[in-house]
């Protein structure tokens, strides 16, 4: 099959080869590939920035939908011709997090959705919602979870107020879901035409946070004085400092990104300890999770947002493409 491995630390590694087509064992499903996304953890991994003692080579790309096209001994839920999503850590079945799913991830250390053909166990194969087209669908399992496992972290009930950051797929998922459930959304960015965008989405407000010297003002103007009840941060680095600022006593803050790095250079405890401040981690979800997040996209017939759509030729260059942070959504790879 045509694929592509990640085989080193730089987007140089990154080579398209002939690899064996999966053939399926007991319990397994073998995914005829449509289409794929790029998350930013995928560039990350791709250019040496996260886990570089990650083993190599591996299939990059940890989102994607296609078709069935072979069935396992053993497999009965699952039919040729299904068009399926992949759990992104594939162990992770229900309950809490453990340690031990992220051994279980596709993209890396498991081969991931850049290739023709997925090998997965049929447990983490899941029907997609079929009134998306392939596009929209390879946008959810990764992307689209977190920013559902994010929100059900936050707690938050019709009336409450959010702050999501940007246009990027998490922040647009987390918007549209909470929108969905009445929540009231106020959301950043530096961009007119974005902020046009995130209006039309269903935000309330949205703050050009390049202009604005005092971003908590803002939000607590905004907010009748009291701050935010939940915020949803993609960036991380010293930005996490104004966003505590930007918090309501009580609020639940998820940390599901890392855009300006994993180090915070100021005064992080003080805050959280003296607004009682729940700052939680959040990585994706597991199936049941997935499950009831694609139960709410049919429910609320949420049609998620597409950044550029690239052919398979084309795929170290939408790979490159995410590292910009200056596109709506997140690029899409069709394998046709």
């Amino acid at each position: 099959m045509d694929a592509y491995e990640l085989q080193g630390h730089t987007l140089d590694s990154l080579r398209r080869l002939l690899l064996p087509t999966p053939s399926p064992g007991p319990g397994e499903v073998v995914v005829r590939v449509e289409a794929a996304s790029v998350n930013y953890r995928d560039y990350a991994l791709a250019t040496g920035r996260y886990q570089s003692s990650l083993p190599r080579p591996f299939v990059p790309l940890s989102d994607g939908v296609g078709r069935i096209e072979a069935v396992g001994e053993g497999v009965e839920d699952l039919r040729i011709g299904d068009r399926v999503v992949g759990l992104y850590a594939t162990a992770w079945q229900d309950g809490p997090f453990r340690s031990a799913y992220h051994a279980s991830k596709l993209g890396g250390p498991l081969d991931g959705w850049l290739a023709q053909y997925i090998r997965l166990p049929a447990n983490a194969a899941l029907r997609a919602p079929e009134f998306l087209d392939v596009e929209q669908v390879s946008v959810l399992p990764v992307s689209g979870l977190t920013a559902w496992t994010a929100l059900r972290r936050l707690q938050l009930r019709p009336g409450a107020h959010l702050l999501v950051q940007g246009t990027g797929s998490v922040s647009l998922m987390a918007l549209q879901l909470a929108v969905a459930d009445g929540i009231d959304v106020i959301a950043t960015t530096s961009d007119e035409a974005k902020a046009e965008l995130l209006r039309t989405l269903g935000a309330r407000a949205v703050i050009d946070y390049k202009r604005t010297p005092d971003l908590a003002a803002v939000v607590r103007d905004l907010t009748d004085g009291r701050g935010v009840d939940g915020i949803v941060d993609v960036v991380g680095g010293n930005a996490l400092l104004a966003l505590l600022d930007a918090a309501a006593d009580n609020a639940h803050i998820a940390i599901v990104g890392f855009l300006q790095g994993f180090e915070v250079n100021g005064n992080l405890i003080a805050p959280i300890m003296s607004r009682q401040l729940n700052v939680h981690g959040v990585s994706v979800g597991g199936r049941r999770d997935l499950e009831d997040f694609l139960a709410a996209v049919e429910r609320h017939r949420i049609e998620p947002v597409v950044g550029a759509v690239h052919g398979f030729d084309d795929a170290v260059a939408a790979i490159a493409s995410i590292g910009s942070n200056r596109a709506i959504g997140k690029p899409v790879i069709r394998m046709d």
